[in-house]
């Protein structure tokens, strides 16, 4: 072979060896998330020597969002692969148009663990849901399953949510404080700030989300675009695996789990409250209940959050979780 040959064939030897090497990099997933409920996600950021595929096949960059509404945006401008989003809310974005798939559930809000707790001052003179007439509650953000609740729970006991009352979009970690400042009359209360409000003292359950939908829903779900799953499907099944075995593990060892989520201050609650709470319903194979989300759809149909009935089999697509 020729000198200049010679250095030709090497020159192509080096660029594919480069190219093989980028091609073997782990994909960096950017997942968005909330503050509340999503403790098995946050978990694989806290202990990731739990999810095998992480490091190899994928690297998770978390990026926190106050509501729902805002992960949706930053869907819209391609910043996110990985977002999660509540039942109700997912199923009213993709009758608005919006594409994306729930490919798993994080936690339900069921009698069979914790749900939210809509919370008043003990001292407050407000003593039943009809007393809130003229009040104003805290709302995580517009159109939320917090806001559903609420107002299902209004209507149930004789008050118009639209006239009657005032909402105030306020993040869950400020509720607490806005409540006990008298700046809203009710916080909205998920764990773990329900437990944290509630070891303070001073406050009290008024009503929970099940006085207005008294069957169970899918809490929070795990949401990705159509171009991430169609694009890196392999990716997005080794993200699922390892979704899957950081559920087990949360459901079999909370304790030791949320220990590490504190030590990652992934939560900021006192820890000895934290490792002992009362907890959301999480289905340790991470399969989406779609009966549960036709029947939220029909109370977001019924209050007008949604105008366009759909059918979630549409959106739901389960072929990426282990079988």
């Amino acid at each position: 072979m020729k000198p200049t040959a010679y250095r030709a064939a090497a020159l192509a030897a080096a660029f594919l060896a480069v190219g093989g090497m980028a091609a073997a990099e782990p994909y960096k997933i950017r997942v968005g998330h909330g503050a509340a409920v999503e403790e098995q996600l946050w978990l694989m950021k806290a202990m990731p020597a739990i999810t095998p595929n992480q490091g190899k096949a994928y690297t998770l960059d978390y990026q926190l969002f106050r509501g729902t509404d805002q992960r949706f945006k930053a869907v819209e401008a391609g910043e996110l692969d990985v977002f999660t989003s509540s039942g109700a809310t997912s199923t009213i974005a993709f009758s608005q148009g919006l594409k994306f798939k729930a490919v798993a559930t994080i936690s339900m809000e069921s009698n069979k663990g914790f749900v939210t707790q809509y919370v008043v001052l003990a001292d407050s003179p407000i003593k039943s849901i009809a007393d809130l007439k003229g009040k104003t509650l805290g709302n995580n953000s517009a159109r939320s399953s917090i806001e559903l609740w609420a107002q299902l729970a209004l209507e149930k006991h004789g008050l118009n949510p639209d006239r009657d009352v005032q909402w105030a979009i306020i993040p869950f970690p400020s509720q607490g404080e806005a409540l006990r400042a008298k700046k809203i009359d009710v916080a909205a209360l998920p764990q773990p700030f329900a437990a944290a409000e509630m070891a303070k003292g001073g406050v009290r359950t008024l009503f929970t989300s099940k006085e207005g939908m008294p069957f169970d829903e899918e809490l929070m779900l795990v949401l990705v675009t159509p171009d991430f799953a169609a694009k890196r499907p392999d990716v997005l099944r080794a993200f699922l695996a390892d979704f899957v075995a950081a559920t087990k593990f949360y459901v079999e060892k909370p304790k030791e789990a949320r220990k590490a989520l504190i030590d990652a201050k992934m939560v900021r609650v006192p820890e000895a409250l934290y490792v002992n709470m009362s907890d959301n319903y999480r289905n340790p194979t991470a399969r989406i209940d779609i009966e549960a989300l036709k029947k939220a759809q029909e109370a977001a149909i019924a209050k007008g959050q949604q105008k366009n009935r759909v059918d979630p089999a549409a959106f739901v697509d389960l072929s990426f979780l282990p079988q």
